[in-house]
């Protein structure tokens, strides 16, 4: 029989042994872990690091992923002190033809850039062929662009071209205007007022005013700290690009890059792409003879057709008192939006367009001579190699008897942050790629919550 002392002893012993047996099987737990987590990230960098090469890689799980049945995962790359790099998506879209790309797509953490791109493996008989030389040229295109992406039709010209370009002609005297017929993401919507006298352009202002008639226009806003951006305040950007125009008198030759910067105006840091589309379409309008007082009085008739069935709405509520249209058109893109035979979007229509399609007057041709307006008629400059009647823009009637063609990827055209030209003789495989990374901004557009 176990004397007191001898049973305290046998109990601590087996408790000690307890112990020792449970830090064993602990212990191998997180050795197992640890190995199963090397394991593990080798095969994330295995895979990633030719797109986003971080430290370790940690796989996102959101309710979000359900609505993309598309995307096989999401990882968030992270440096060596644990804060976050950038984003994986690992995801197969189909392309016009129903076939299958795998792809993954990287991105930036901040500024949501494009920083790698890399097709999956697929031996699958429905892959879809991108050749390596085409990715390559893809890749070109893509990396360091801001999703969403959308298409554009020519290529912007360089320094070196725009140098030797021609000023532009057969401007006619007055006062030209053009506003964006969408807003921004911070509800502003952008214009551009321009005076020729004989032939010239001596006065030019890009300013923004906000759907909300009580904010201030953005020029004033950014003067008093409410509206920042990178670099010189934007008055001051925008006075400066102003100034390069009346310069240069041509917009080309202010050398904006794809990604809606430009390098030769000083100190101008912010997107130019709005002012260089309303420039040029005040151009446009001052070559038809097509002045303010007639720009004004066809968006009043736009934005009549786009509320006459809305009981509630009345369009005289959207005029400022300055005869601004403070109405953003952003919900009827099919409106203002010229999409290509594939119905992707391109680029935008002008007010004079939109009014011509829908009084059904026949555009004229700037480029035959014997094709011209009387003074008396809707005149038009084409802008682009398009049918402005076509294209899946459709006017008069009831509107709710009328076929509109989504934008792209189902992405509004004011969401879009980056344009591009397709590669050559490689336009479904360019195209097919940006769908996968327009459907990575839908996502995290959703993931994150964005307000856009």
């Amino acid at each position: 029989m176990m004397t007191h002392a001898q049973l305290k002893q046998f109990i601590a012993e087996a408790v000690f042994l307890l112990i020792i047996g449970a830090a064993f099987v602990i212990g191998g737990y997180f050795i197992s872990q640890d190995n199963a987590n090397k394991r593990m990230q080798n095969e994330y960098h295995s895979r990633f690091d030719a797109v986003l090469d971080s430290y370790s890689y940690e796989k996102i799980k959101s309710s979000a992923l359900n609505d993309f049945p598309e995307i096989d995962g999401v990882y968030l790359g992270l440096n060596a002190s644990g804060s976050p790099e950038g984003y994986v998506v690992d995801l197969s879209v189909l392309s016009t033809d129903s076939k299958e790309l795998s792809i993954l797509v990287a991105l930036d953490y901040e500024s949501t850039r494009i920083v790698g791109l890399a097709l999956n493996p697929n031996e699958d008989d429905n892959a879809f062929a991108v050749s390596d030389s085409e990715m390559e040229l893809i890749k070109e295109k893509l990396i360091g662009r801001q999703i969403p992406i959308a298409f554009i039709t020519e290529e912007v010209r360089d320094d070196e071209e725009n140098s030797e370009k021609p000023l532009v002609s057969g401007l006619q005297d007055g006062v030209y205007y053009a506003q964006r017929m969408f807003d921004d993401r911070n509800r502003y919507i952008d214009y551009v007022e321009m005076e020729v006298e004989n032939g010239v352009i001596t006065k030019v202002k890009w300013d923004a005013f906000s759907t909300d008639k009580t904010n201030q226009d953005r020029s004033e806003a950014s003067l008093k700290g409410a509206y920042v951006i990178s670099g010189l305040d934007w008055a001051t950007q925008s006075y400066n690009l102003c100034h390069a125009l009346l310069e240069c008198q041509d917009p080309d030759r202010l050398a904006m890059k794809s990604d809606g910067t430009t390098d030769i105006v000083n100190g101008v840091t912010c997107d130019i792409r709005p002012f260089i589309e309303l420039s040029k379409e005040c151009i446009s309008n001052s070559q038809a003879g097509y002045d303010k007082t007639a720009y004004m009085r066809g968006l009043n008739i736009i934005l009549v057709q786009v509320l006459q069935d809305e009981e509630d709405e009345d369009p005289e509520d959207y005029i400022r008192d300055d005869g601004h249209v403070v109405f953003s058109f952003e919900k009827t893109p099919e409106i203002y939006t010229i999409y290509n035979d594939d119905e992707v979007a391109v680029g935008y229509l002008g007010v004079r367009q939109i009014v011509s399609a829908l009084m059904g007057v026949t555009l004229p041709d700037k480029t035959d001579p014997e094709d011209t307006a009387d003074s008396g008629e809707i005149q038009s400059g084409n802008t682009g190699n398009f049918d402005y009647g076509e294209d899946g823009i459709t006017f008069g009637g009831n509107t709710d008897d009328q076929i509109f063609t989504d934008s792209l990827d189902d992405l509004p055209m004011s969401e879009m942050q980056s344009f591009v030209v397709p590669v050559p003789e490689a336009y479904d495989q360019t195209r097919t790629v940006i769908k996968a990374c327009n459907t990575c901004y839908k996502f995290l557009k959703e993931y994150l919550n964005w307000k856009v």
